[in-house]
């Protein structure tokens, strides 16, 4: 089976993308270490849609809650352990692989900061930033977990174009924040606030319930059949 093969058959959505297209900005932004090999599999895991679709309910169910928050959790060791199948694969290929998780670091590699997934997803054109600053795919929309392989298999040939994003003129993560840290700008690093989303997410905690928001994942309409019909009208 092909290197490519085998990714494909483990993943939800993949991607390779060309690390040297970007490397100057990388290289600023996380330290040389971040291009160690020429290029990056990308690999998207779906969270569990049962799950994902009660969120509305949580914000009045604490025991709703804590299973979504469960599931954010629970679909990061998934798509460790896929990294973890993947890279044994690429080693017994006779090539290099470092795993850079769902938290973005790696004892292998010095980095600046923790690395962030979406980039390597964004440069290899599997997806684009929404206005919430996730991920997001047209297959699934936002509702994935992400890692990143960095490697130097021979995968060239596979990579891919960043995509533009397609949020166009849609409002709905913005109208449906809880915590007001969406609004509706192209740029996701203007339209998303962390602060925002951290204090909202932190003034739950305070009262008394789970640590768990998600309306924005939720509410997206290339994941979510209602809102895309409600989008579409």
């Amino acid at each position: 089976m092909q290197i490519m093969e085998y990714i494909e058959s483990l993943t939800d959505v993949c991607g390779i993308a060309d690390l040297n297209k970007d490397n100057k900005k990388l290289i600023k932004t996380y330290g040389k270490d971040i291009c160690k090999y020429p290029y990056a599999i990308v690999i998207g895991h779906k969270m569990n849609e049962d799950i994902i679709e009660t969120i509305p309910l949580t914000y009045n169910d604490d025991k709703l809650a804590k299973k979504y928050n469960d599931e954010y959790y629970n679909s990061h060791k998934r798509a460790s352990n896929i990294a973890k199948k993947i890279n044994n694969y690429i080693q017994n290929e006779g090539y290099d692989g470092i795993i850079l998780d769902v938290s973005g670091k790696s004892d292998e590699i010095n980095l600046k900061q923790s690395f962030s997934n979406k980039a390597s997803a964004h440069i290899a054109g599997v997806g684009w930033l929404g206005k919430n600053n996730l991920l997001t795919t047209k297959e699934f929309g936002p509702r994935l977990t992400w890692v990143t392989i960095l490697t130097n298999a021979p995968l060239g040939e596979y990579t891919g174009v960043e995509m533009e994003s397609l949020c166009d003129e849609c409002t709905l993560c913005v109208n449906a924040c809880p915590g007001n840290a969406i609004v509706d700008l192209p740029d996701p690093s203007k339209s998303y606030s962390p602060e925002k989303c951290g204090k909202y997410i932190m003034s739950r905690r305070d009262e008394g319930h789970p640590m768990a928001c998600g309306m924005c994942l939720y509410i997206c309409p290339y994941g979510n059949n209602k809102s895309r019909k409600i989008l579409e009208k």
